[in-house]
């Protein structure tokens, strides 16, 4: 079988090593974790965000949309992918459509991005940070694009503009894109190509966003399920004929990840596919990663409406959360802003406290362990 993969993009890996060629001091802030501390990362508004703005599909049943209709009147009608427009998670980017709801998600990420100020990330297990760095990841970049929506297609955002190499975060008073995220800080939780299927890219094509926050618990299970839900649809896989099977373009993009024999693309894939699809990979002479699909994943499809007016009734999600996250029954988060340590639990705030007033005395890091030991 050949495996065709294009030579003009320069793969993830070759990213990373030269990211961390260029900066190795950002790289040794947070590659440091502790796997003997208990300390748990709560993600309370964000799992409530993300519940009420985000439709979960479910698995791809590979359905092909209808055909687009032209309105009456008019003989132009919208042009999407059929064999994807049905697929993948939306995120209701509708409803930021006023000041009030887009400082929902802006005052989460900023909860986020506050937090390893006042507790140290390397006193966190290493799925703890995981879970933390594909939560901040994903929120950020959803604020992003919410900036540039609507819009018919993101290639040019996702390949050509500055969107993930621009510095927009401030963590622990380092500067961050969302490729640092992605490229110096996340890929050291080790070379394994599920890590890929965490970094949603706002495209119809692209991972999943969830509905729920990754959490330390959760992080690797909720991985291997975005994988299994991306592979088992056209958007990951399609069979072009007995001959040709097509997969996505963002194993071009990764084709790093798969250059181990142990962790081969074909081998990959197989591990997920449903019996047919399996055989039609398998059987195939020719696999090209060549399956896009530019379009917003959001609710409506960013449709311009030709020909009559469209009538509809949006409903305000956002504002009825808006008490929920800061508000009763939010438990102790303020989307406004406040203490991030909040994102502990008590017991966990009184034992970093401890640590970190351990550390202020030693004037360098301890563990849990250090901790333990002095009392």
């Amino acid at each position: 079988m050949k495996l065709i993969i294009g030579t003009t993009l320069i793969s993830t890996y070759l990213l990373s090593l030269s990211a961390i060629a260029l900066d190795k001091q950002t790289l040794e802030r947070f590659s440091q974790y502790d796997n003997s501390s208990e300390f748990i990362i709560q993600y309370e508004d964000v799992d409530l965000l993300l519940d009420v703005a985000v439709l979960y599909v479910g698995q791809s049943n590979r359905e092909k949309a209808k055909q687009d209709r032209s309105n009456i009147g008019t003989r132009l009608r919208n042009k999407t992918k059929r064999n994807t427009a049905l697929e993948g998670n939306r995120f209701r980017y509708e409803e930021f459509d006023v000041p009030k709801r887009i400082s929902l998600l802006v005052n989460v990420r900023k909860s986020l991005e506050r937090l390893p100020t006042d507790s140290p990330l390397e006193l966190f297990p290493k799925n703890e940070q995981l879970a933390y760095w594909l939560n901040l990841y994903n929120i950020s970049l959803l604020e992003q694009l919410i900036d540039i929506y609507p819009k018919r297609s993101l290639k040019s955002d996702l390949e050509d503009s500055d969107l993930f190499s621009k510095k927009i975060l401030t963590i622990a008073d380092v500067a961050l894109s969302l490729d640092d995220i992605k490229e110096i800080v996340v890929y050291k939780f080790g070379h394994d190509p599920l890590l890929i299927y965490g970094f949603h890219q706002g495209n119809i094509a692209s991972p999943d966003i969830r509905s729920f926050a990754y959490t330390g618990e959760n992080v690797w299970k909720t991985l291997d399920q975005n994988a299994n839900l991306f592979i088992n649809s056209n958007r990951g896989t399609f069979k072009k004929s007995a001959s040709r099977f097509r997969i996505s373009y963002i194993y071009e993009k990764n084709k790093a990840f798969f250059e181990e024999p142990k962790n081969d693309l074909t081998s990959h894939l197989a591990k997920y596919l449903l019996k047919s699809h399996k055989e039609d990979l398998l059987a195939a002479q020719e696999v090209t990663a060549d399956i896009t699909d530019w379009s917003f994943a959001d609710l409506y499809g960013s449709h311009r409406i030709y020909g009559g007016g469209l009538a509809t009734n949006p409903a305000a999600l956002m504002d009825s959360i808006k008490g929920g996250i800061g508000g009763a029954g939010a438990g102790t988060f303020n989307i406004s802003g406040g203490s991030e340590s909040q994102r502990l639990s008590p017991k966990h705030q009184s034992h970093l406290r401890q640590i970190l007033k351990v550390r202020e005395v030693r004037k360098g890091s301890v563990t849990v362990q250090d901790l333990e030991d002095n009392t």
